[in-house]
Order: structure tokens, then sequence, then C-alpha cells
């Protein structure tokens, strides 16, 4: 049972966090600068130590702040995509949002983003999309999922990227039971290459177009698969000792 004191260091640490976590969001306090001491926090704001830790351990959690060892203490930092998609395979697992809901999401979004980056990437974001399209897909996925991830980097739009890195985050650990086909890789990395290549060439309609293709080439393996209609992330994926996310 909840005590009363208790109650009141939860609601007091509430307080003091949302305080500190207004100065970090409205850039009083930036990545790499050091809150002040638990002692000066105590003296400061009038509360108990007990208070104190409760806070930063909140702040914390939401990825606003990290410890470290010596005189450096509690510094500030920005919450990285790994915290928006642990929240997001929460989400997904009990919206039971299905691989068909997946892949319409990303053919909302991706062609377009492909265009985007053909006529405005620079020319070392498109070296890199090339090397990792070059270098193809191995047994557990890698390649793939970076191929993507660097694409949406460089559109250059924040949401974009913060969005649909979180979501390749989460696609990447409920892909992790999947079997895909040496054939299946090899079709893929295929598809990778020529819209790295579009995308090397400027060609804003060749790129938006082979992506088109490719994430309905991947439709067509998932429909194929029985798993249009499934879960992307069931309940069951989170009993046993396989249900570690792989980021924390």
């Amino acid at each position: 049972m909840t005590t009363a004191k208790s109650f009141r260091t939860s609601r007091a640490a509430d307080v003091v966090a949302a305080s500190l976590r207004r100065q970090i969001l409205s850039g009083e306090l930036a990545p790499g600068d050091s809150l002040p001491t638990e002692s000066e926090l105590i003296s400061q704001l009038g509360v108990s130590r007990e208070t104190v830790r409760v806070a930063l351990r909140l702040l914390d959690a939401e990825g606003l702040t990290t410890t470290s060892q010596g005189r450096s203490g509690v510094r500030i930092r920005h919450p990285e995509p790994e915290r928006v998609a642990r929240s997001l395979v929460q989400l997904l697992t009990l919206t039971g949002a299905t691989w068909g809901d997946l892949l319409a999401f990303r053919k909302l979004l991706e062609p377009a983003a492909a265009a985007h980056v053909a006529q405005h990437a620079s020319a070392q974001q498109k070296a890199a999309l090339a090397e990792v399209a070059e270098r193809g897909i191995a047994p557990d996925g890698a390649g793939y999922h970076e191929f993507h991830e660097l694409l949406v980097q460089a559109s250059g739009n924040p949401i974009l990227t913060t969005v649909l890195a979180a979501v390749e985050q989460a696609v990447r650990w409920a892909a992790a039971e999947q079997d895909i086909t040496q054939y299946d890789r090899e079709e893929a990395a295929k598809s990778h290459r020529a819209i790295a290549d579009a995308i090397a060439a400027g060609d804003a309609q060749k790129a938006e177009h082979r992506m088109r293709r490719h994430l309905d080439a991947a439709l067509r393996h998932v429909d194929a698969s029985g798993l249009l209609g499934a879960p992307m992330i069931p309940p069951s994926r989170w009993r046993g000792d396989n249900s570690d996310l792989p980021w924390q």
C-alpha cells in the first residue's frame, strides 16, 4: 500500500522533474550541460534527497539526462529514437497493428521521401546510401534496416526521421523471428541498389517509382506468407526469454 509519505515524495518529484524538464525543452539547459549536484538541488528547491533522486530517475527514463561517474554527475542529453521506439513497440502490441498496416503506412511516406532525397541529398549522403545498398542484406536483416534509416535521415526532415527511425527499430525487433529466404534478401537488395542509383542520378520520379515497387514487393511477400492481417507484435512475443527489447 502506498503510504502518505511516499505519495508526497512522488508528487514533489513530479513537480521537480517538470521544472527541470521545462528548462531542458526550452533550451535553458543544452545537451552536455551538467545539472547542479544533488546537494545543490536539495538546497535550491527545498526538497528532500529522495525527492531529487526520484525526479532524476524520471528524467533519465525519458532519455533527457544521463548519469556518469566522476565530477560531471548528471548531464543533459536529447532522447534517441530508441526511446520513441520502446513506446511505439508497446503501442503496436496493444493496438494490434498488422504488417499490412505497416506497409500501407510506409507506402504513404517513403516513396515521397526517396524523391525528395534524390533532389536534395548531398553527394556524401547519396554515396552512403549506395555503399549500404551495394553491401546487400545479411540473414539477420542488417543492410535492409540501415538503408531505410539512411534514406529518411538524408531527407533532412526531423519529424520524418524521428518517426520512421522509431518504426524501423520496432520492425527490426518484430521481424527478428521471421524466416527471410536468401532469394527474398537478394531481391530486396536489388531494389535497394536500383533506388540508390536513381537517387545518385538525381531522378526524383524514378526514385519514387522504384521505392513504391520495392514496398509493393514487400507487401506481396508478406501476403504470400499469410502475415498481411497478422499483428506485427502479438502479445505472445512478450512471453519467454526472447521478450527483452534490443535497446534499453
